[in-house]
């Protein structure tokens, strides 16, 4: 029987409800008012100058002593408290502690910022009011993600993942395994069928869902023992390549990977256990990538620092398991096809499908599981551009969500925990609004000379450095690692203006398709190069920011009085924007794409190999190992080699493969081969790949930076200025 599908194409216009706006200016006027109220009782309201010159005095229970002694004792309590956090047990009281002291240290931060809006001007506490704003939103925003961490437990799902894999039934459901595609290469499809093809269960069958009917993917899945099936258009992009396939296959489960996900061999014995509770219609796994991110790799930082994604995957999504609102990813999950049926199949209106697909889901009262366990290996972007396109496209299908309250009422159906991770990723949908405003308004005040928060530098250090550090060492703590407050704001730095301008676009027109629909990750770039049109932002604030230091403090002859003219709190907006361009100079470093020439990714692996060649048999350890060839260091000195074609064994793996060599040098006076693979058969290939892509690997395990070592990576990258002295031949 053919599978319906529901959703009707036509797309009406799309409204906010009245309700929203008023709740939003309520709340703007309200905070506005009790900021007001807040001033004139502490006696601050100072009209005239933008910047007065007498000095702003809190309350005497409030107050800061000049004794620089006095300033930093909460600085040195904050950091005791940071480092003790390391000592305490990861359980639901630690968590709780963890958040009772960020809340305490907030609260006292907050209260203090209250009383330090620059009140002289309108134009001055406009911007004052805006900075306090977008910091309360930004914190509101945190409190929403890390505040449920009393139930992380990424350990639960994992040992029941374990009990259903010990107890495996002897005839496990039928899983349809689908290989969505539409463009990219027959090299990047025929990895995954192959990795497919090798996860260990009896009952699965293989789909490649080519968008793109190409000969080229019908032959390959015949030449791999697969099902090949197309339709004659591209109707709702990827959500209608999965509708359609829904009603030509039959399994009881499906799995689905993007073409570029490579899954482990037990990928399905460690899921489909959870489908024997039948309120279970769909478990998420994480997404782990076998390549760096694009500014690790283009940094130098390859293997040293996680993805951006590794707190979403290894910490929001495991707090969200407990409550239901696990976020389908697109990929690397497993779902009943009853409940898809359920649904009317996946969700055609928005730019993606996943989100709205499992938030579909879960208001039908299906249990969507998380299992925090890589089993799977994915591709990311490896250019900037590439990079932006990909998060662009997330974030337009993130906010698209909002629009579709009709066919998701997620407003009226769901929970009340359920409602505040909605609230919490609209908030995180415009956070690049917020980071631009904490980019762009320090720029301002130090250039116009004005101060955004009206308090000398003592009271900044009681006050503010305490709650800095506590925030960064609590969330890092709390999340076990896997969050970074300095990396994010990289990534958040890296992301906002293109993304305003994306924002920006889809406000006349939210559920429109804007950009591309597709990822390139087929990338050969022969050149070391820089996308100014993405990049110019970043480099336009550091020209100006450069300008404005020269102009008032380097250059006497040329800078205009009023530049000359110190200003109360000048010390911490310069602080503040010598830090914003540490950040912005990462970006821009990060900005700098390397050559990408190589048709495969070589890793670092280390494994005993003999090489057989003529009536000779040699000895060594391979070094760069990619899906095409390695490299071989030899441990005898003088090796004489007659001819090319060779046999490599690789007796850890139990692996052989036909070999060339291709090159020849040598190192230390031990000689170094290059060889080129000449692999005879498909079940060669997939015995490369399980070696290659899978967990027991140093290099595509998960990693995990704590707030020292991200800070020291962070600063070595700006000593190093990789993309800057280096040179790509």
């Amino acid at each position: 029987m053919k599978f319906l599908n529901p959703f009707p194409t036509a797309i009406g216009p799309s409204r906010i409800s009245p309700w929203v706006w008023g709740f939003l200016v309520l709340s703007t006027v309200s905070l506005f008012l009790a900021l007001v109220m807040a001033n004139l009782q502490f006696g601050l309201v100072a009209p005239g100058l933008l910047n007065p010159l007498e000095t702003r005095e809190l309350p005497e229970r409030w107050g800061v002593q000049n004794d620089w002694i006095h300033a930093v004792q909460p600085v040195m309590v904050a950091v005791g408290i940071v480092l003790g956090m390391r000592f305490v047990p990861r359980r639901p009281w630690g968590y709780l502690l963890g958040s009772t002291l960020l809340t305490g240290f907030s609260l006292r931060y907050f209260i203090w910022r209250s009383t330090t809006l620059n009140t002289a001007h309108p134009f001055s506490l406009a911007c004052s009011l805006a900075l306090f704003l977008i910091e309360v939103i930004s914190l509101f925003s945190i409190a929403l993600q890390f505040y449920p961490s009393v139930f992380f437990d990424p350990d639960k799902r994992i040992h029941q993942a374990n009990k259903y894999f010990r107890s495996r039934i002897k005839n496990p459901p039928s899983v349809d395994v689908y290989i969505p595609t539409y463009n990219e290469s027959v090299k990047m499809v025929r990895r995954a069928v192959l990795a497919c093809r090798g996860i260990d269960y009896p009952n699965k069958t293989i789909y490649i869902l080519d968008d793109g009917r190409r000969p080229a993917m019908a032959d390959l899945a015949s030449e791999l023992g697969v099902k090949y099936i197309s339709r004659p258009d591209n109707l709702h992009r990827k959500a209608g390549n999965l509708n359609h396939a829904l009603g030509c296959t039959q399994g009881e489960l499906i799995a689905v990977f993007d073409c570029d996900f490579i899954p482990f061999k037990q990928f399905l014995y460690r899921t489909v256990g959870f489908f024997s509770d039948p309120n279970v219609g769909l478990i998420q796994t994480p997404q782990h990538y076998f390549n760096s991110d694009f500014h690790l790799r283009n940094l130098g930082l390859d293997f040293l620092m996680p993805s951006d994604l590794d707190s979403f995957f290894h910490y929001n999504q495991v707090v969200r398991d407990r409550f239901n609102a696990v976020i389908c990813c697109g990929t690397s999950y497993v779902v009943r096809r009853q409940a898809l049926a359920s649904v009317g199949g996946y969700y055609t209106k928005c730019i993606v499908e996943d989100y709205q697909t499992g938030t579909s889901l879960e208001i039908k009262g299906w249990r969507v599981v998380y299992l925090d366990e890589i089993l799977s290996l994915g591709e990311v972007p490896r250019t900037f551009r590439d990079y932006l396109d990909q998060r662009l496209r997330w974030l337009q299908g993130n906010v698209q969500i909002y629009f579709c309250w009709r066919d998701l009422p997620i407003w009226t159906k769901l929970g009340v925990w359920q409602k505040s991770f909605f609230i919490s990723q609209a908030l995180y949908c415009f956070m690049p609004l917020f980071r631009a405003g904490y980019i762009i308004l320090p720029l301002l005040s130090f250039v116009i000379g004005f101060s955004l928060i009206a308090a000398p530098p003592s009271e900044y250090l009681f006050y503010g450095l305490p709650f800095t550090i506590i925030l960064h060492g609590i969330l890092s703590w709390q999340s076990n690692s896997h969050y970074s407050q300095l990396w994010t704001e990289i990534y958040e730095s890296l992301f906002c203006f293109p993304a305003l301008g994306r924002l920006t676009r889809m406000i006349g027109n939210p559920m429109g398709h804007i950009g591309s629909l597709v990822t390139n990750k087929d990338v050969m770039n022969l050149r070391q190069s820089m996308d100014i049109r993405l990049a110019w932002p970043l480099l336009a604030y550091l020209v100006i920011f450069s300008v404005a230091m020269f102009a008032r403090y380097g250059l006497p002859l040329i800078n205009p009085a009023w530049m000359r003219s110190p200003f109360e709190g000048e010390e911490v907006m310069l602080a503040w924007n010598a830090y914003n361009a540490l950040i912005i100079f990462i970006c821009l470093l990060a900005c700098i794409d390397r050559p990408v020439r190589r048709r495969h990714d070589r890793f670092p692996l280390e494994t005993i190999a003999r090489l057989r060649i003529g009536g000779q048999e040699v000895w060594g350890v391979t070094q760069d190992v990619s899906e095409s060839g390695l490299t071989m260091a030899l441990t005898d000195r003088v090796v004489s080699l007659d001819g090319g074609d060779a046999m490599l064994d690789l007796p850890q793996s139990k692996l052989t493969l036909p070999s060339k060599i291709v090159r020849q040098s040598s190192k230390h006076g031990y000689p170094v081969l290059g060889l080129e693979f000449h692999l005879q058969s498909v079940e060669q290939e997939e015995a490369l790949i399980r070696l290659l892509y899978n967990e027991t690997v140093w290099f595509q395990k998960l990693n995990r930076v704590g707030i020292v070592d991200s800070f020291l990576i962070l600063v070595g990258s700006v000593w190093r200025a990789e993309p800057l002295v280096r040179r790509f031949r």
